[in-house]
Protein backbone atom coordinates (compact mmCIF):
# COMPACT_ATOMS: atom_id res chain seq x y z
CA UNK A 1 0.00 0.00 0.00
CA UNK A 2 1.34 3.40 -0.94
CA UNK A 3 0.07 6.44 0.91
CA UNK A 4 1.01 9.70 -0.75
CA UNK A 5 0.69 12.91 1.24
CA UNK A 6 0.71 16.17 -0.70
CA UNK A 7 0.06 19.82 0.07
CA UNK A 8 -3.56 20.66 -0.76
CA UNK A 9 -5.02 22.45 2.24
CA UNK A 10 -3.58 25.59 3.79
CA UNK A 11 -2.39 23.47 6.73
CA UNK A 12 -0.39 21.17 4.43
CA UNK A 13 2.67 23.41 4.05
CA UNK A 14 5.09 20.81 5.40
CA UNK A 15 5.51 17.03 5.49
CA UNK A 16 3.01 15.15 7.66
CA UNK A 17 3.81 14.85 11.35
CA UNK A 18 4.37 11.57 13.17
CA UNK A 19 0.83 11.72 14.53
CA UNK A 20 -0.54 12.14 11.01
CA UNK A 21 1.56 9.25 9.71
CA UNK A 22 0.34 7.13 12.65
CA UNK A 23 -3.20 7.24 11.21
CA UNK A 24 -2.07 4.54 8.80
CA UNK A 25 -1.00 1.72 11.09
CA UNK A 26 -0.79 -1.14 8.60
CA UNK A 27 2.84 -2.31 8.52
CA UNK A 28 2.59 -2.97 4.76
CA UNK A 29 1.97 0.71 4.09
CA UNK A 30 4.71 2.93 2.72
CA UNK A 31 4.07 6.63 3.17
CA UNK A 32 5.57 9.39 1.05
CA UNK A 33 5.53 13.17 1.10
CA UNK A 34 5.08 14.53 -2.43
CA UNK A 35 5.28 18.34 -2.23
CA UNK A 36 5.56 18.64 -6.03
CA UNK A 37 2.37 16.58 -6.72
CA UNK A 38 4.37 14.25 -8.98
CA UNK A 39 2.28 11.16 -8.16
CA UNK A 40 -1.04 12.98 -8.62
CA UNK A 41 0.14 14.36 -11.97
CA UNK A 42 1.18 10.90 -13.16
CA UNK A 43 -2.09 9.30 -12.06
CA UNK A 44 -3.99 12.01 -13.95
CA UNK A 45 -1.82 11.51 -17.05
CA UNK A 46 -2.41 7.74 -17.08
CA UNK A 47 -6.16 8.24 -16.46
CA UNK A 48 -6.43 10.52 -19.48
CA UNK A 49 -4.90 7.84 -21.71
CA UNK A 50 -7.28 5.08 -20.62
CA UNK A 51 -10.80 5.34 -22.00
CA UNK A 52 -11.97 2.53 -19.69
CA UNK A 53 -10.50 4.24 -16.64
CA UNK A 54 -13.03 4.54 -13.80
CA UNK A 55 -13.33 8.11 -12.63
CA UNK A 56 -13.63 9.06 -8.98
CA UNK A 57 -16.82 10.85 -8.02
CA UNK A 58 -15.04 13.56 -6.09
CA UNK A 59 -11.84 14.92 -4.83
CA UNK A 60 -10.22 17.45 -7.14
CA UNK A 61 -8.74 20.52 -5.53
CA UNK A 62 -6.29 22.98 -7.05
CA UNK A 63 -6.33 20.76 -10.14
CA UNK A 64 -5.09 17.69 -8.25
CA UNK A 65 -6.91 14.54 -7.25
CA UNK A 66 -6.67 14.02 -3.50
CA UNK A 67 -8.25 12.17 -0.57
CA UNK A 68 -9.06 9.15 -2.67
CA UNK A 69 -8.14 5.51 -3.14
CA UNK A 70 -6.99 3.80 -6.32
CA UNK A 71 -6.91 0.02 -6.03
CA UNK A 72 -4.95 -1.94 -8.61
CA UNK A 73 -5.01 -5.69 -9.15
CA UNK A 74 -2.31 -7.89 -7.61
CA UNK A 75 -0.20 -8.12 -10.78
CA UNK A 76 -0.51 -4.50 -11.91
CA UNK A 77 2.73 -2.80 -12.91
CA UNK A 78 2.94 0.96 -13.24
CA UNK A 79 5.10 0.60 -16.35
CA UNK A 80 2.12 -1.10 -18.05
CA UNK A 81 -0.22 1.83 -17.34
CA UNK A 82 -2.66 -0.26 -15.32
CA UNK A 83 -6.33 0.57 -14.91
CA UNK A 84 -7.48 0.50 -11.28
CA UNK A 85 -10.21 -1.94 -10.33
CA UNK A 86 -11.55 0.66 -7.90
CA UNK A 87 -11.02 4.42 -7.70
CA UNK A 88 -13.05 6.79 -5.54
CA UNK A 89 -13.13 8.97 -2.46
CA UNK A 90 -13.12 10.76 -0.17
CA UNK A 91 -11.45 8.05 1.84
CA UNK A 92 -13.70 8.29 4.90
CA UNK A 93 -16.83 7.77 2.75
CA UNK A 94 -15.71 4.81 0.67
CA UNK A 95 -14.18 2.47 3.25
CA UNK A 96 -16.89 -0.21 2.92
CA UNK A 97 -16.86 -0.09 -0.90
CA UNK A 98 -13.06 -0.35 -0.86
CA UNK A 99 -13.22 -3.35 1.46
CA UNK A 100 -15.69 -5.02 -0.91
CA UNK A 101 -13.38 -4.35 -3.88
CA UNK A 102 -10.42 -5.75 -1.93
CA UNK A 103 -12.36 -8.92 -1.11
CA UNK A 104 -13.20 -9.41 -4.79
CA UNK A 105 -9.51 -9.51 -5.75
CA UNK A 106 -7.91 -12.91 -6.37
Amino acid sequence: MLVVWEPILATDWKAPSRSTLARISDRRARQFWDPQHLVAAEVARVAEQKSVQPEPQCCVKKGFNWDEVALYGPHARWSDGPVPVYWNGPVYRIASALEKALNEQP
